[in-house]
């Protein structure tokens, strides 16, 4: 697997993904999908994300606060994780040597009991497209797509998209 990005132009008109860097799941014939990975929401304790999942809490919880990121604006409602590889998801969407992406609900249970990964990302929803709706997008200069070979994924806080838009070796 190679990490694809989708990255919003200075362009963009839609306010939604301005300045957005997409991790692509998918990009063919079917259409497209991928996870906003830098547009934190809001930081929350993990019972409150515990109880906004409708998920009961392991006995022994953590008090910890996680940051919950806007995953795009589809089924805001489905929670994803993307994890550094020193943690090992049994059921997993995508997966290489750095990362991991799930929906697993053993993620939440393991960071809450201090048994998780070492790096997370939650988020909420996901970014989707039609057949052709993102190559339509990318035509009227909203996207660039960019291979990236050496931004960490977990170092995303307020310069990632400046980083990557500016980058000549991406």
């Amino acid at each position: 697997m190679r990490d694809d990005f989708l990255i919003a132009k200075p362009g963009m008109l839609d306010p939604r993904f301005k300045e957005t860097v997409i991790f692509m799941l998918y990009h063919n014939q079917e259409g497209a999908a991928g996870l906003v990975v830098n547009k934190p929401i809001k930081t929350i304790s993990i019972s409150q994300l515990f109880a906004a999942s409708n998920l009961v809490p392991p006995k022994k919880i953590e008090t910890k606060e996680v940051t919950l990121y806007w995953g795009g604006p589809v089924e805001p409602e489905h929670i994803f994780f993307i994890h550094s590889s020193d943690y090992k998801s049994k059921d997993f969407i995508s997966s290489n040597k750095d990362f991991t992406i799930t929906r697993s609900a053993e993620v939440l249970f393991d960071i809450a009991s201090d048994k998780g990964p070492e790096n997370y990302l939650i988020l909420s929803g996901i970014a989707v497209w039609s057949p052709g709706q993102l190559d339509y997008e990318m035509g009227q200069n909203s996207w660039d797509k960019k291979t990236n070979n050496f931004i960490p994924l977990f170092d995303n806080v307020n310069d990632m998209w400046s980083r990557i838009i500016n980058s000549q070796e991406i």
